[in-house]
């Protein structure tokens, strides 16, 4: 785990900068994404305009890469792509899953990207954490003409009552409003003259498979716990274990079964007014 300071982070919530400092949890314990998801992605990247086989594609807030690897083999060889992240532990799995791809440390406010240089922009699992006006600024400055914005999550269905039971022990330990859910990142994004929404896709994810302590693990990345001192994480950890050694849909499987889906936007660079 990585404890020095990082002045990339400075700018980034502090359910970021105390959550995520475990890349290799978060690597092995995260869904990854399907077929499907990361077609549409493709599509969507390419869409307009920006049909281009020699663009040039920016992540922000690429983590361990899980996207990217999947992302970066349904493009052409002939596209440059460029995965950035701020977090140190998290860039140096980067690195290792992705050794082929281009990648920078730095936070979304001052992208070290020339101006209209990038005909697509992707994050994946991490627009909420900042999508601020300045970081908006900046993706508008980089984005050519028309360029593409494509934002997704993995997200579950809080109708089924034990993962929402599991799911809302986890967002008691969430004190700030950066999350898919609020949809603050939406009002944000919505409301930036330089933007312009497209299109939503919502698409069936991976189903995420394993026993109780697998499953404990997995709840052990999100951000709302990884911050908690460590005797207080175990004791939410012991209130998830009773939730799924409990309830009805999960008592006594060896194996249980966690659906998600992801919910995918295309946004399109448009002149500020």
């Amino acid at each position: 785990m990585s404890t020095s300071p990082n002045k990339f982070a400075s700018s980034l919530a502090d359910s970021v900068q105390k959550g995520f400092t475990d890349g290799s949890n978060y690597d092995a314990y995260r869904p990854n994404y399907t077929d499907e998801t990361t077609n549409e992605v493709k599509r969507m990247l390419y869409s307009g305009s920006q049909n281009d086989s020699s663009m040039t594609v920016l992540e922000l807030g690429a983590g361990t890469g899980k996207f990217t690897q999947k992302i970066t083999s349904k493009l052409s060889d002939t596209v440059t792509y460029i995965a950035t992240e701020p977090m140190s532990d998290f860039l140096k799995i980067l690195k290792y899953n992705c050794p082929e791809v281009d990648t920078k440390q730095c936070a979304t406010e001052n992208l070290p990207i020339d101006d209209g240089s990038i005909k697509g922009i992707v994050a994946a699992q991490s627009f909420h954490w900042f999508s601020t006006k300045t970081s908006l600024d900046e993706m508008h400055r980089v984005l050519t003409e028309n360029g593409n914005v494509v934002l997704l999550w993995n997200f579950n269905d809080r109708n089924e009552d034990w993962i929402n039971q599991l799911l809302n022990r986890i967002d008691k330990n969430r004190t700030d409003p950066c999350r898919y859910h609020g949809k603050e990142w939406k009002t944000a994004i919505d409301a930036h003259p330089g933007f312009m929404f497209v299109e939503q896709k919502i698409t069936q994810g991976q189903v995420f498979k394993g026993d109780v302590e697998f499953m404990l693990r997995h709840c052990s990345t999100h951000s709302g716990l990884q911050k908690l001192e460590e005797k207080d994480k175990e004791t939410e950890l012991d209130e998830i274990r009773k939730i799924l050694t409990t309830h009805p849909e999960t008592k006594g499987k060896d194996i249980i079964e966690f659906p998600f889906f992801t919910d995918i936007y295309l946004y399109r660079k448009v002149a500020k007014k």
